[in-house]
């Protein structure tokens, strides 16, 4: 079983430290937790890390910006989603738009007020000339065009935040700038949903950033549609990027 680091470990418990009982509480009536399974290395990452309602999302091999899906659990090795090194990889072409996550399957969305906590350890190589988002927190209401919010390293190589304001048409964004990230690193992801809001935080060699997200009023009619993702998305054409994940946990 892959275990965080003592530093990741102290950091994540401050920022989350403010909500202590409540989560302590939420957490032990739900105890669907997503963790790393402790059987012998693999090369299907499916025996390695407990992928149990999460799918593959990826548009590795398809036009344009389409996208197809497949169970996470079973999913054989490929080009874009295997083993490496202990660690489940996961890799997007080189062409702005194009994407391999892991996202909660269809019938996984909850209201942001259910509590819910994605945690993983990664580092991410060759990063595109206009960034790679890195995780979100999506929405599949009808009509909805855009997350609510992501996490994405851009290409002045700074881990940021980005807020929707609304998640159909037109909308206007907040953005929250935190550490500087080492491409190859080791960093640390943290987002947590509940009370109505949506928490992040992240933790590099460079420094932490935390920040909670309230949806504007445009996202109510939406509120009970969210679902978690996380992999790359390239924001760029120049170089296919890769995130390794040697710890990933989502409980709920």
């Amino acid at each position: 079983m892959k275990i965080l680091s003592l530093t990741s470990i102290i950091v994540l418990s401050l920022f989350f430290g403010c909500s202590q009982n409540e989560t302590e509480s939420n957490a032990s009536i739900n105890s669907n937790t997503t963790t790393p399974s402790p059987t012998t290395q693999s090369n299907l990452p499916g025996e390695n890390f407990n992928l149990e309602t999460l799918q593959i999302e990826t548009s590795w091999n398809t036009p344009d910006r389409s996208t197809v899906s497949e169970t996470a659990s079973t999913f054989n090795p490929t080009a874009f989603f295997y083993m490496e090194n202990n660690n489940m990889v996961f890799e997007s072409k080189e062409s702005d738009g194009k994407r391999t996550e892991l996202k909660e399957a269809p019938g996984q969305e909850k209201a942001l007020s259910i509590y819910k906590k994605l945690e993983y350890t990664a580092m991410v190589d060759l990063i595109p000339e206009n960034g790679v988002t890195i995780a979100q927190v999506h929405n599949r209401g009808n009509g909805v065009q855009r997350p609510l919010v992501r996490v994405y390293i851009d290409n002045d190589l700074k881990i940021k935040f980005k807020l929707s304001n609304n998640p159909v048409g037109t909308s206007t964004y907040t953005t929250i700038i935190g550490p500087d990230y080492i491409e190859g690193s080791i960093f640390d992801v943290a987002v947590l949903i509940q009370n109505g809001v949506a928490e992040f935080s992240v933790v590099t060699t460079n420094g932490t950033q935390s920040h909670t997200f309230t949806p504007s009023s445009n996202w109510y009619s939406y509120s009970s549609s969210y679902y978690l993702k996380a992999g790359v998305y390239t924001e760029g054409n120049d170089t296919r990027p890769k995130i390794s994940f040697s710890d990933f946990v989502l409980t709920k």
